[in-house]
């Protein structure tokens, strides 16, 4: 209990060195090549967006809110490259490599944000 109260506190991480612990940088960049593979779609349907060109533009905006607005809120992203996910709708066999690395990272994000809550 002494050690609890008065014990050494853990240093607090720059925002920067907390978004490379949870390689956000990584997401955004495959977020971005995304967005570009989508460009070169020209169909495709999926239950929540009537077309690729709906979800590209949904995309756009969330990988502007996140970069521009320090959004840091994935879950909406994360929901989309689920496996079987809107991301998977449009992309298809192209895109699985790229679908599946986005939805790991937002796994770890999540997760990992929400146990970095817990300890505060």
């Amino acid at each position: 209990m002494f050690n609890w109260l008065f014990g050494k506190k853990q240093k607090q991480l720059t925002k920067f060195e907390y978004y490379e612990k949870w390689d956000f940088y990584g997401l955004l960049d495959d977020l971005h090549i995304a967005e570009e593979m989508l460009k070169n779609k020209n169909s495709g349907y999926s239950g929540e967006f009537d077309s690729v060109e709906q979800f590209r533009e949904a995309l756009e905006d969330e990988i502007d809110w996140i970069e521009y607005n320090n959004k840091t809120d994935l879950t909406q992203i994360h929901q989309w490259f689920l496996p079987t996910g809107v991301w998977d709708d449009f992309a298809g066999p192209d895109g699985l490599e790229l679908g599946n690395r986005i939805s790991k990272r937002t796994s770890k994000w999540i997760k990992g944000t929400a146990e970095e809550r817990k300890r505060q």
